[in-house]
């Protein structure tokens, strides 16, 4: 079979819904991301590579008076200095859903393939190394992952060693956990809610996967 063509650029249009039904123009090249998620002189914002850092992704259900109407699908991108790109479009009532299902999953397949593969393999690199890595709420040690989890008054933090320690996939979220006590030793992670939550599974799957090998 002839091999697939490598993929260099991807460049669409969004309709962010029925109320703004502006064609914005979005421009994913390696080298950097560009969209048009204003209006005036200068509607664009652009992040280059170099400080791309963080992303999360998921659907936002759309309820009406007594039922779902529709979803909106979110992809929030975050540079160095903070600063989100949030790219986001609905389907109401069922149009456009297959249309807006591909074109998320295009721009999520792209932004990993330009962006986030590259920084995972960063991680993984530093982790063998033996620094400890951070990434979203979680802290990669030789011994364990350390998560932390927030609370109102001090931040509270699960120490989950690598020498027993499992992982959940689920479609919104995944799950890590001590095989000793996981009712009460675990640690969820939303792709969603939490920042790199693919770039943290997947280098904890790797890690796992290593250490069974």
């Amino acid at each position: 079979m002839p091999a697939t063509p490598e993929i260099h650029e991807l460049n669409v249009e969004i309709q962010r819904g029925p109320i703004d039904s502006k064609k914005r123009q979005l421009i994913i090249t390696r080298d950097f991301i560009q969209f048009e998620d204003k209006s005036g002189v200068d509607p664009f914002t652009i992040f280059q590579k170099e400080e791309i850092g963080e992303y999360c992704y998921g659907i936002n259900w759309i309820r009406g008076f007594e039922f779902t109407i529709g979803r909106e699908y979110v992809i929030l991108i975050r540079n160095s200095s903070r600063q989100t790109m949030k790219i986001g479009f609905k389907a109401l009532y069922g149009r456009r859903k297959k249309e807006y299902h591909k074109l998320s999953n295009d721009i999520l397949n792209t932004l990993w393939d330009f962006f986030f593969s590259p920084i995972t393999n960063e991680h993984y690199d530093k982790f063998k190394k033996g620094a400890d890595v951070a990434i979203g709420r979680a802290t990669l040690t030789k011994e364990a992952i350390i998560v932390d989890e927030g609370g109102l008054i001090k931040s509270e933090k699960k120490v989950i060693p690598w020498d027993n320690m499992e992982i959940k996939s689920y479609q919104t979220y995944f799950a890590i956990f001590s095989m000793i006590e996981p009712s009460k030793t675990y640690a969820t992670f939303s792709y969603l809610k939490d920042w790199n939550t693919l770039v943290l599974h997947s280098i904890v799957k790797f890690i796992l996967d290593k250490r069974k090998a």
